[in-house]
């Protein structure tokens, strides 16, 4: 039976979504529930492969199980096996075909920066201090330049696996909410380390060390080491997952949600 599962977690205390060998993975966890659960090992194929130190509001991800099982009793069995800072918000039955991944169509990512002099203990796991002044209007300018599609090879992770680094943006917005600007990217797809990258020379724009002009060259290619530095782990969130209108929620042969 294929199950379709959002989780959400904290990143801090994870070496990204990804199993690895020397390290504890989000994966990795969630893989152990399920063995505990079914007593045998049990893949979960996630729509993204977080980074280090990353977390998710809307983490979409499946598993094919051994045998029957309620979706609602799945949740609360994975749930009471999993730490506090990975949780399993629902899960339902879907036909035979749906992949995680394969099928995804697009992904929400929001950052998160803060202007405050001293950021709250309450605040600091999830938001990024923003140690330069700059220029909101410099900034929304910025990402208007990011819909579309372009060659994000200048932020992309060094080493990264990726072929070919053209991918299309639909959305990039800053928002303002008192001390704190939220950067809200909505794409079909992004390469590892790419929203970091972006956040990090987008800030260098707004700072005024770099020009607009010289972002906008960016967007047509280069190496890593011409954009900004990665913005830290902490402010970046995957919100949500899209998919097509044939695995939504109405989805042919697929149960409902349960949480």
């Amino acid at each position: 039976m294929v199950f379709h599962l959002i989780l959400s977690y904290r990143g801090g205390g994870y070496a990204g979504w990804q199993r690895q060998d020397n390290a504890v993975a989000v994966q990795q966890v969630v893989e152990e529930a399920l063995e505990d659960l079914f007593g045998r090992l049990i893949r979960v194929i996630a729509a993204s492969r977080t980074d280090a130190g990353v977390h998710a509001r809307g983490q979409s991800a499946h598993v094919v199980l051994p045998r029957p099982f309620p979706a609602r009793g799945l949740v609360h069995a994975l749930n009471h096996r999993l730490p506090e800072d990975i949780r399993v918000l629902r899960a339902r039955r879907m036909p035979v075909g749906f992949h995680a991944l394969a099928c995804a169509e697009g992904k929400e990512y929001r950052y998160r920066l803060s202007r405050a002099p001293v950021l709250s203990p309450l605040d600091n796991l999830f938001v990024a201090p923003l140690r330069r002044e700059v220029d909101l209007r410099v900034l929304i300018a910025a990402a208007a330049l990011l819909p579309g599609r372009h060659d994000f090879s200048a932020f992309a992770m060094r080493g990264g696996s990726h072929t070919q680094a053209f991918r299309r943006l639909r959305e990039a917005a800053w928002e303002e909410h008192g001390e704190e600007l939220v950067l809200r990217l909505v794409g079909d797809g992004f390469l590892r380390g790419m929203v970091r990258a972006l956040v990090g020379t987008l800030i260098e724009v707004g700072a005024g060390r770099r020009s607009l002009e010289d972002f906008a060259t960016l967007l047509g290619g280069g190496e890593r080491d011409d954009a900004g530095p990665n913005a830290p782990a902490c402010g970046l969130v995957l919100e949500r997952v899209f998919y097509p209108p044939r695995w939504r929620d109405d989805a042919p042969g697929a149960g409902p949600w349960m949480w």
